[in-house]
């Protein structure tokens, strides 16, 4: 079990998700998911582009390109490769390495996308949790903080793999936020727990409290698995008030001009349109409502990748003969 691997107790997560940070310690090793060695071949063997590819320091955002003076696109070999990176978006993974020493966190976004190991891992999550999963890898120095004190709209599993790194969490300034806070801003609430995470150990850090993290005499490698789904009943009303406007009248008629509204002429137009709307939730079935959050929970989904040689049919290519050397 992929949850297991995160969670001391899989059957508690009913009962913190959302509501209560959870510290699970002596979870074993988490190598075959991801490490530092996997993250240094993806930088330099896959050609990430930001943001898959970010560097992080005290809550600013760095580039993952260096800026080097005289190295235009007459700048001779070394200026063409700068100019390339320049164009394409690349990282340079060289500067990337340089900026970490210095004391920056890189951190490797939507890891589902490119890591076929982080990505397997979470199919299994998000089978057992019933949610999607999203992935991303932090990987800080010594002595330092890349993000900004900040909070999250979906819960977060905090998996340490190397290293360790301090944790202070918050309680939330608003119990399940729907919008996002200013990264930096931090709420005078209580301070819920502060812990030092080492390898083998998970947080789970619920939506809205707000935390920050920080390396002491070592660096730190975790992954982050949040659940991938920001949505909440709010996100359904959305869905179902466009839906309403589509099929009534009354929804899409212009709003009163404002001597209506200063005269107090509105009141009756809005009446009809609050009570259209009403009427229209209460005629809806549940068979259709429940379309609809499996539509939101879906879209959210990585797709799965498809078997070997779906691209080859595509491009109807014959299979290839077998040769003696094949053997």
């Amino acid at each position: 079990m992929a949850l297991e691997r995160l969670l001391d107790d899989p059957a508690s997560l009913g009962e913190i998700q959302d509501r209560t940070p959870r510290l699970s310690r002596g979870l074993g090793p988490l190598d075959d998911v991801f490490s530092a060695d996997l993250a240094q071949d993806l930088l330099f063997g896959r050609g990430l582009r930001a943001p898959y590819v970010r560097l992080l320091r005290d809550g600013r955002e760095l580039d993952v390109r260096p800026v080097r003076a005289g190295q235009g696109a007459t700048g001779g070999r070394g200026g063409a490769v700068a100019e390339h990176r320049q164009l394409s978006g690349l990282a340079d993974p060289h500067h990337v390495l340089a900026q970490v020493a210095e004391g920056a966190t890189m951190v490797l976004q939507s890891l589902s996308l490119y890591c076929p190991e982080v990505a397997a891992f979470c199919e299994e999550l998000a089978a057992e949790t019933g949610y999607p999963v999203s992935p991303t890898a932090f990987l800080t120095p010594p002595g330092s903080q890349g993000a900004a004190p900040h909070y999250d709209l979906s819960g977060v599993f905090v998996r340490q793999l190397a290293g360790a790194k301090t944790w202070r969490v918050r309680a939330p300034r608003q119990t399940l936020p729907v919008m996002r806070g200013r990264a930096g801003d931090v709420p005078d609430t209580p301070v819920v727990m502060e812990v030092r995470i080492e390898a083998g150990d998970c947080l789970y850090i619920p939506r809205g409290f707000y935390h920050e993290g920080r390396t002491g005499e070592e660096g730190s490698v975790h992954l982050s698995f949040s659940e991938g789904t920001e949505d909440a009943w709010v996100g359904l009303l959305h869905d179902l008030v466009d839906l309403a406007t589509h099929e009534r009248e009354a929804l899409r008629t212009r709003l009163p001009a404002l001597p209506d509204v200063m005269a107090g002429r509105s009141r009756q137009e809005w009446h009809t349109v609050r009570d259209t709307l009403i009427d229209h939730l209460r005629a809806l079935g549940d068979e259709k409502v429940a379309a609809l959050i499996v539509r939101r929970t879906r879209a959210r989904q990585a797709p799965s990748a498809p078997a070997p040689g779906v691209l080859a049919d595509r491009l109807a290519l014959a299979p290839r003969a077998a040769t003696p050397t094949d053997s």
